[in-house]
């Protein structure tokens, strides 16, 4: 979860691109469109990032159908479109869940919906195919009527402590468990906000698949520090660092940092059950 830079990108720009770039009756049907179009791109940015109960525009079936395929379809403006959008370093991590790579580009709003934004540059999110797929179509929370998903270009992600790890040891075996808990003084619809993304996109149990994943990467370094003289200290201090390290970058949720935060502060693991995460010794 963290919040991403927009695309410096002017959105008539690209609509009128776009349109340009498709063959008749789809052209002349995104170009009867336009203006109810733009008074929508305008209402979009006059309401982030609470877009969630925004009217529909009043297209006709036909220029709901020609919005849709002008994303669908790769016409040399919207392949360029994509690209600007999926390239930048900034986002080549997934921000829906800083695990994978962002490989496709997800409507926030969705286009089955609102076509109007099917290729509105600040609707279109980039996201790893999980993620995507897991989101589908959803806005609003029934019971609470609280967004179910993060901006990332809108939502700010609260910089105080809200993710938890507990790191345990069950013999042989090390057990992880990510959730959210409620600090002191976060309002109650943004921990809904927060909690919501968290349940639907089930990250508490990919961190616990991926963070394994990692630390088995890190075993030969774990093994390293504990060294012959077995220093489970020099262990914990590893670990430390590299929860610094990322909370320096990532800010005081990312997972990975909190996954640190917890082997440090536990002494079977950092005292040789580090063993646990050596890669043969993991389930395939």
């Amino acid at each position: 979860m963290r919040s991403i830079p927009l695309l410096a990108v002017d959105a008539t720009v690209v609509f009128d691109e776009i349109a340009a770039a498709k063959h008749q009756p789809r052209r002349g049907r995104m170009q009867a469109a336009r203006a109810d179009v733009l008074t929508a791109y305008q209402s979009y940015e006059d309401a982030v990032p609470e877009v969630g109960e925004l009217d529909e525009a009043p297209l006709t079936d036909a220029q709901q159908e020609a919005m849709r395929h002008a994303f669908n379809v790769e016409t040399a403006p919207m392949t360029a479109l994509r690209g600007d959008l999926l390239k930048r370093i900034s986002v080549a991590r997934c921000p829906f869940c800083g695990i994978s790579e962002s490989s496709t580009l997800d409507h926030y709003l969705p286009k089955e919906q609102y076509p109007e934004f099917s290729v509105f540059p600040k609707n279109l999110v980039p996201s790893c195919a999980v993620c995507n797929t897991r989101k589908r179509d959803r806005i609003l929370d029934e019971g609470t009527n609280v967004r179910m998903f993060l901006h990332p270009c809108y939502d700010v992600i609260p910089d105080i402590a809200f993710l938890r790890v507990r790191a345990r040891m069950e013999g042989d075996a090390l057990v992880l468990s990510y959730r959210l808990v409620r600090p002191a003084g976060m309002a109650l619809q943004t921990f809904q906000h927060l909690r919501n993304h968290f349940d639907e996109l089930d990250l508490a149990d990919r961190y616990r698949r991926m963070g394994l994943e990692h630390l088995g990467g890190q075993y030969p370094a774990l093994r390293r520090a504990y060294g012959p003289g077995e220093d489970s200290g020099r262990v914990a201090e590893k670990l430390v660092e590299g929860a610094e390290d990322f909370e320096e970058v990532q800010g005081p949720n990312y997972w990975l940092a909190k996954l640190y935060r917890a082997l440090a502060g536990n002494d079977d693991f950092c005292d040789g059950g580090f063993e646990a995460v050596r890669p043969e010794l993991q389930p395939h």
